[in-house]
């Protein structure tokens, strides 16, 4: 019987680093990229969890800065959500059409999610990274081995 786990629940295997360990420091927060005291937070924030997980590399600077940007601004979106009738608009024709900041909201969490995965930032991405990208699957688990 092949031994399961809950996705991200096991610890980084021996030797295995997803980010470049050489860099010790955190790079500078860059304020005038970050939209505003949101998008810094998300930044000061998901560049913590990316050191602590050893999974934070150079070329991960720019991912972050535009994920920590979305994140800024589906709070402002959710701001401008806050009662249920300013979430429809009526058409030219006089029908009912999804108003253009819930358009704008799903777009921008959508992009924030891709960028989670890519930064390893959401649950699948970090059950990928503990497992090394290995397939925990055994050959007895596969339901199709008798055909």
């Amino acid at each position: 019987m092949a031994q399961t786990r809950a996705p991200g629940a096991g610890k980084i295997a021996n030797g295995l680093t997803v980010g470049d360990t050489s860099i010790k420091k955190k790079p500078n927060c860059p304020k005038q990229l970050l939209a505003d005291q949101h998008a810094i937070d998300a930044w000061h924030s998901n560049l913590g969890i990316m050191f602590d997980r050893q999974s934070f590399a150079a070329e991960d600077i720019p991912h972050l800065i535009n994920y920590c940007n979305a994140i800024s601004k589906i709070i402002k979106l959710e701001a401008e959500l806050t009662d249920i009738k300013k979430f429809t608009d009526v058409s030219s024709s006089g029908s009912l059409k999804l108003h253009p900041h819930v358009t704008a909201h799903n777009l921008i969490v959508n992009q924030s999610i891709r960028l989670a995965n890519q930064l390893g930032l959401s649950p699948m991405a970090r059950a990928r990274m503990l497992s090394g990208g290995k397939d925990d699957k055994s050959d007895e688990d596969d339901d199709f081995n008798e055909y």
